[in-house]
């Protein structure tokens, strides 16, 4: 097969620069993911290395061997169990409350565009306040329970998703709009059979983005209070200058968003599917 368009143009994997081997999307995939796995193994290799041979210092980054050796630890006690499933249950409670509800208040401002730019600088000023300080008023009038965690967790979320949902919203094909009108169909018909499945593209990368923010908001809100979850944990060890603890609960957080991530794709897949069908 010629490696040039219609036009006479080079193909776009010969721009690239890319290997005939890599046209083909599954083998690519493969690829990739064998290539990031050797570059984690690797950097692993030369910190483990470094520090038995006290080129890296242990007390400044401890090593993956002590790392291992405290999950290890505390997997075998019970307490790594009680951790992650404190924050896994704090992020996704309060992710489900703020990101799908900022979600669906962002699809509702489509209703008045009165509301919508009155509304407008609040959720501006909202969004403009950092987790940080509002944890420890959250923390006080929700009590130091799961409740205000997920509040904490709620609040990084919200504006995110309901700005990006109602932009979204208001990127709907404004032909199709006046056709489903001359049809006579109601503004609730449009609503839910144009509007929202138009924007659920934007409601997708709204959830993609806050599932950072929602892990972030529940290790915030432990560092303000809590008996238990990785937040904790990090806290712990921070205050003991116990590195290979914090780099342990460091290393469970990029897990955490790992699984995370790939749920919403998998949930993107899911909406797109049902897009097409």
């Amino acid at each position: 097969m010629s490696d040039t368009t219609a036009t006479g143009a080079p193909s776009v994997h010969r721009q690239r620069g890319e290997a005939g081997l890599f046209r083909t999307p599954f083998i690519r995939r493969y690829v990739l993911i064998g290539l990031q796995i050797a570059i984690v193994v690797a950097l692993l290799a030369y910190w483990e290395i470094g520090a038995q041979t006290g080129h890296i210092s242990r007390f400044l980054f401890s090593s993956p061997s002590q790392i291992w050796a405290v999950l290890v630890q505390r997997a075998q006690s019970g307490e790594l169990l009680i951790d992650i499933g404190t924050t896994a249950q704090e992020t996704l409670i309060g992710f489900l409350v703020g990101a799908i509800g900022g979600s669906i208040l962002g699809l509702l401002l489509w209703y008045s565009k009165f509301i919508s730019d009155l509304a407008a600088p609040f959720i501006a000023a909202i969004g403009s306040i950092p987790v940080l300080a509002i944890a420890p008023i959250t923390i006080i009038w929700f009590g130091t329970e799961m409740l205000s965690k997920v509040m904490i967790v709620a609040f990084s979320c919200v504006v995110v998703s309901l700005t990006s949902s109602y932009r979204g919203a208001l990127r709907t094909d404004e032909d199709l709009i006046n056709l489903m009108r001359s049809f006579n169909a109601s503004r609730s018909a449009i609503f839910t059979k144009l509007v929202v499945p138009s924007a659920m593209t934007w409601v997708v990368s709204g959830l993609k983005l806050n599932v950072g923010f929602a892990l972030v908001g529940a290790i915030v809100a432990e560092y303000i209070s809590s008996e238990a979850g990785v937040g904790h944990m990090i806290l712990l060890g921070s205050s003991n200058f116990g590195m290979n603890i914090v780099l342990a609960g460091v290393a469970l957080v990029m897990v955490m968003m790992l699984i995370f991530n790939a749920l919403i794709n998998l949930l993107e897949r899911f909406i797109l599917s049902w897009e097409r069908n």
